[in-house]
């Protein structure tokens, strides 16, 4: 009895000691961490890199020149349509429909109420892209299920996400 109590008072003194040497490392690192930071500035013996001054002379031709002709926006100029032609599907009954709606006007299908504020169309290409603005709204919902563009070459960039009803454009009336 006596020895199996020596035994476990051993064991938590090389328990606690253990526990104390891992704080006494801990604790080391942090003193001893930022002041071993060396710094060492780059020289010309081009082990360190260039300087700058290096860098700023450096021949602007072959790859420099390109990545300055590297365009990162386009922007294409449009114009607004009369109107547009959506396409619209029931998920449930696998009908499909093409609706054109005017301008400022709605048209219902089902359940759905969809009203065009514009369509855009580029300037050099009507029938290349077109761009609707359009609001859908469920029967029996007071938000609209869908509010924002909708892009002709993209629809699923912003899609309506709806369980039963897919509506896309498809292009932009001119007259």
């Amino acid at each position: 009895m006596i020895r199996r109590g020596l035994s476990i008072a051993a064991l938590l003194a090389v328990g606690s000691g253990a526990g104390f040497a891992q704080d006494t490392g801990f604790s080391d690192d942090l003193q001893t961490g930022i002041g071993s930071i060396i710094e060492t500035p780059l020289d010309d013996t081009g082990i360190g890199g260039l300087s700058l001054e290096e860098l700023q002379s450096l021949p602007d031709e072959g790859f420099q020149r390109e990545l300055f002709d590297i365009t990162t926006e386009t922007q294409e100029s449009v114009a607004s349509g009369t109107g547009a032609l959506i396409r619209v599907l029931d998920k449930l009954t696998g009908r499909v429909e093409d609706i054109q709606i005017a301008r400022g006007q709605a048209a219902t299908w089902g359940y759905l109420t969809a009203q065009l504020a514009d369509c855009r169309y580029p300037v050099g290409n009507p029938s290349g892209d077109a761009y609707a603005y359009l609001v859908i709204s469920v029967d029996g919902t007071a938000e609209p299920e869908f509010q924002g563009w909708m892009v002709e070459t993209s629809p699923a960039l912003n899609a309506m996400d709806h369980p039963r009803y897919d509506v896309w454009v498809l292009n932009c009336s001119t007259s």
